[in-house]
């Protein structure tokens, strides 16, 4: 069927007939059945026979209506099932907003605890609310087994009122901590931060809470076991109620307790602890005998609990072409929302991906978008985008325009940014990111361009961690990160937080036009690099405004064990190339220039106001090194529309252009366009 369109799609061509006539509407409705013929009247009833069938007959519109529809495996889609230049396959709820396709099933038939059941939990008001529902009388499958060692597992969860529950945890807020190390389970640092792991350590459990648990049933502890940018879940191995040791059953990838200060606090907390049910909202799930324990935060008769289920994303495209997902809610499953892989021409519009158990969307290939779209409660990232060819230097022109994406890294801190950005030629623009454990948006490649963003509560768990950040890499260059209003984030303990961190000789790039306000502790982190122009910032009561380091000899950049491989990152993609010496002439002299040296960085026009110190400069750096020019140090009190209690933190950006008049040669912020924008 698919040549006989082709070559009545050419005929129509020949005569001048609009080919949209040919398009192929398909429906799908929660009343349909896939015996129908799939149109208005006579609606399909599932959505991956629409797919199958528009595969067949070529690109058109599956228009699905409202309701929920339970995806058990996904929605798989091959370069079979592309669209073309003129008519794309558009994928879209018939209603905005009301359109659900969920990987989890509805669990029913909730009962009281037994005394039995309920005498190990230690809360005596939990063993009057907590339920029981016995999944394998209600024919859901079985229960897959945890990892002993995770952040985003990927198994089952429960959601209520479309919010992700949370697996019974001790403390039920903020961290446990222990000081004492017992057994570190690793050498000293082999170079910089990295150890040689032998096994699983130990510590001092602080209190008596671990003699209440039932290490045979499982606990796992989920903290930063080494250093404040390396969470991970580890399974509990033994524990000594004698002693207070706890051992875990599993190594953790730097060892247990930092290295550099032995009375370090490290914090965690306790997991999928069953005689931790203690509040609203929480739940266990009974992997062996495949039973659910929930103490519901409102009446489950009125309110569905679900079971998140499907083990696929939801929404999978390989090698797709020109197809639109469009007005759908995309939500509960175990894995990715929208995945597409290797796709051109593909766009992510006006949906909401929610409750995954891993991340949002992640985007692949050339000229593939998220656009419009809202991602939240992810159990990772928000959105990944990679497109484009480094080595060529060829832009991917892929894009995340619009986007809201807000409380996300539920259990992977680590990888819990908002976006993440790689290849060449990609652009994040006018985005909305808050909530987040670490840094929001981290990026690598080539040539990107990253502006117009608003950024605020990120970096909440992690220290040692940038809003924006990028590092290792001297090969990743001509990146642009302007125009983006950072405000209001966190600035832990240890080495805090920076709004742009250029980590260890990250060179190259622009930082151009941001504005930063409090919160964090640095505006800028340049760490070693080479060749940056940070130009025409705005800094506004930060502990430090700019700091710059020389921390390129402790990378041991040639090719040694445990070093950063800076000159082999280079050697990759060709960087002595006719095509690389053009783009990048002063990173094919590298070698020939004190190569592990900042040189080159230009930091002018920027304006640094009640900065307690306004440039943070490291011993042994030069100052034309960094072509400082024309940064006005300013307090707080210089600028009337910031002095008085309470005035920062409502900054109206619209005052901002008062200050850059005063400075000759400042390139004005586009103010009025930061933020988030819809569909246009």
């Amino acid at each position: 069927m698919r040549r006989a369109f082709c070559r009545l799609a050419v005929v129509c061509i020949v005569l001048e007939l609009p080919l949209l006539a040919l398009a192929k509407d398909l429906y799908v409705s929660k009343m349909g059945n896939d015996s129908n013929p799939g149109t208005k009247e006579q609606p399909l009833g599932t959505i991956q026979k629409a797919v199958d069938a528009i595969g067949e007959a070529g690109p058109g519109t599956i228009w699905i209506g409202p309701g929920e529809f339970y995806l058990e495996k996904g929605i798989s889609l091959c370069a079979e099932h592309s669209g073309n230049q003129d008519q794309p396959l558009v994928i879209r709820g018939t209603q905005p907003g009301r359109t659900r396709l969920s990987g989890s099933r509805v669990v029913k038939d909730f009962r009281p605890m037994s005394a039995a059941e309920a005498e190990p939990l230690i809360s005596d008001e939990a063993k009057r609310h907590v339920l029981v529902a016995d999944l394998k009388s209600q024919r859901f499958p079985p229960l897959d087994a945890l990892p002993a060692q995770h952040r985003a597992h990927g198994r089952e969860e429960v959601v209520f009122d479309d919010q992700p529950m949370q697996s019974a945890r001790w403390p039920n807020e903020d961290f446990a901590v222990f000081t004492e190390v017992i057994d570190a389970g690793a050498s000293k640092p082999t170079h910089w931060v990295t150890r040689e792991v032998y096994r699983p350590g130990s510590f001092r459990f602080p209190g008596d809470r671990a003699k209440r648990w039932d290490f045979d049933r499982g606990v796992w502890l989920h903290g930063f076991w080494c250093y404040d940018w390396a969470d991970e879940a580890l399974k509990a191995g033994t524990y000594d109620p004698g002693t207070g040791e706890l051992r875990l059953a599993v190594k953790h990838a730097y060892g247990i307790g930092s290295p550099w200060d032995k009375e370090s606090k490290r914090r965690f907390y306790a997991l999928h602890v069953f005689e931790e049910l203690d509040r609203p909202g929480e739940y266990y799930l009974d992997r062996k005998n495949n039973r659910l324990y929930l103490w519901p935060p409102g009446d489950v008769t009125e309110t569905p609990v679900r079971l998140t289920l499907c083990p696929r994303p939801l929404v999978h495209g390989n090698g797709v072409s020109h197809l639109v997902v469009r007005d759908l809610t995309i939500e509960n499953g175990r894995d990715l929302g929208v995945h597409l892989n290797n796709c051109r021409h593909c766009r992510i519009e006006n949906c909401l991906i929610r409750n995954t158990g891993k991340s949002g969307i992640s985007l692949n290939g050339v000229h593939v978008a998220a656009i419009g779209c809202e991602v939240t409660r992810t159990a990772s990232y928000g959105i990944s985008v990679y497109g484009g060819d480094r080595k060529t230097l060829t832009p991917g022109q892929c894009s995340v325009v619009g986007c809201h994406i807000h409380h996300i890294g539920r259990l992977d801190w680590m990888g819990g940014r908002g976006i993440t950005i790689g290849g060449c030629g990609n652009r994040i623009a006018n985005n909305l990111i808050h909530h987040g454990p670490t840094g929001a948006v981290s990026y690598g490649g080539n040539e990107h361009l990253l502006e117009l963003n608003e950024i605020h509560n990120v970096c909440i768990h992690y220290s040692d961690v940038g809003v924006f950040y990028t590092g290792r890499d001297w090969s990743s260059r001509g990146n642009v990160v302007r125009w983006n209003y950072i405000h209001d984030n966190a600035n832990n303990a240890g080495h805090g937080s920076s709004g742009i961190y250029l980590d260890d000789c990250d060179s190259g790039d622009a930082v151009v036009g941001n504005i930063v306000l409090g919160g964090v502790g640095r505006g800028v982190l340049l760490g070693g690099g080479r060749d940056n122009t940070i130009r025409g910032n705005i800094f506004v009561d930060l502990p430090i405004g700019i700091h710059v380091d020389a921390r390129g000899p402790r990378g041991i950049t040639l090719d040694k064990p445990g070093s950063w491989n800076l000159l082999a990152k280079c050697e990759q993609v060709g960087y002595l190339s006719p095509l690389w010496r053009e783009r990048y002439p002063r990173l094919a002299k590298v070698m020939d220039e004190t190569p592990l040296m900042p040189l080159g960085n230009s930091i002018r026009d920027n304006i640094l106001i009640g900065c307690k110190k306004p440039f943070a400069i490291s011993k042994g750096i030069e100052e034309d090194w960094l072509g400082r020019e024309n940064n006005p140090e300013w307090s707080l009190e210089d600028v009337p529309f910031l002095s008085g209690e309470g005035s920062i933190e409502k900054l109206d950006l619209a005052k901002l252009p008062t200050l850059w008049k005063e400075i000759p040669g400042f390139q004005a912020i586009p103010v009025e366009k930061i933020g988030l924008r819809g569909l246009p």
